[in-house]
């Protein structure tokens, strides 16, 4: 019998850091949740910067307790992540929504890079399916490790990619890059024919008065080399997410027509994440 559909689950994704693939996954949470959705997030970046933001602060489980087997000759058989995951996922801390929840992450997680339990990386996908009946939205902050196991785990198991880009030679190259390592998971005959690239999100856009020759440049070169995939609406640089940030707030509890700002653009992209999951189905 073929196994159900899992939940909406859309990766955060680029192959360069400080793009902005945190902030835009708490963001979007925080919108979704706003909303009425049940929303779960995964911290796949053992920097752990998305925990410790829902305000977890040393949490008993964590996402590597799903992936984590043990293969020495007298461990029992690996349990199943979809049972394990019951164990992992919890809610976000106080401050947030009680309809967001969260898989942790601790600094442990980073030795799964090179571990080379077999099939590994679809143990994450198997583990969201168990979560099928609790969540309607599944945002995955995934680490900038170019055909990593991590990365790949991601690649797996989501249905949509967004691809931050911030208007520098890094942004860029994060997308052009991320590209590449998504053809190979939903290219013919590959292990996810169904992942779409949902689109391209200018990230940490500066403001007018900081918007450099730079930026410019920049911006024209995704406009020109992948234009059909950018999203109309820039996420810009203000300071309030900063703020929300270190407070382990949600952007939707920040005041102010800079944090009403925010909320709106990330509402705009989530806006279109439905969109492409509707026509997805």
């Amino acid at each position: 019998m073929a196994q159900e559909e899992g939940p909406l689950c859309v990766a955060e994704y680029s192959e360069k850091g400080g793009v902005g693939k945190t902030s835009i996954t708490s963001g979007l949470a925080a919108v979704a949740a706003d909303r009425g959705l049940r929303v779960g997030v995964a911290d796949l970046d053992p920097r752990g910067t998305l925990t410790d933001e829902l305000g977890l602060d040393e949490p008993e489980h964590t996402v590597n307790d799903i992936f984590f087997v043990d293969t020495s000759k007298k461990a029992p058989p690996p349990r199943d992540p979809a049972e394990i995951v019951h164990e992992v996922f919890v809610p976000a801390g106080r401050g947030w929504p009680s309809n967001i929840k969260i898989l942790p992450v601790d600094r442990d997680f980073a030795n799964r890079e090179n571990d080379p339990t077999t099939a590994m990386e679809f143990r994450l996908k198997r583990a969201l399916w168990g979560l099928r009946d609790e969540v309607d939205i599944f945002l995955l902050d995934v680490p900038p490790r170019a055909g990593g196991k991590l990365a790949g785990s991601a690649l797996l198991a989501a249905k949509q990619v967004l691809l931050p880009s911030t208007l520098t030679k890094d942004g860029y190259l994060g997308v052009q890059e991320g590209l590449r390592s998504i053809a190979h998971y939903n290219g013919p005959g590959c292990l996810n024919p169904d992942l779409v690239l949902s689109g391209i999100v200018r990230s940490m856009v500066p403001r007018k008065k900081e918007f450099s020759a730079v930026n410019a440049h920049w911006q024209e070169r995704l406009i020109d080399d992948f234009g059909d995939f950018l999203l109309p609406e820039p996420i810009p640089f203000l300071a309030v997410r900063e703020v929300a940030r270190t407070a382990c707030k949600p952007i939707t509890a920040a005041p102010g027509r800079y944090g009403k700002a925010l909320v709106r653009t990330y509402g705009q992209i989530l806006d279109h994440i439905l969109k492409t999951a509707k026509e997805q189905s």
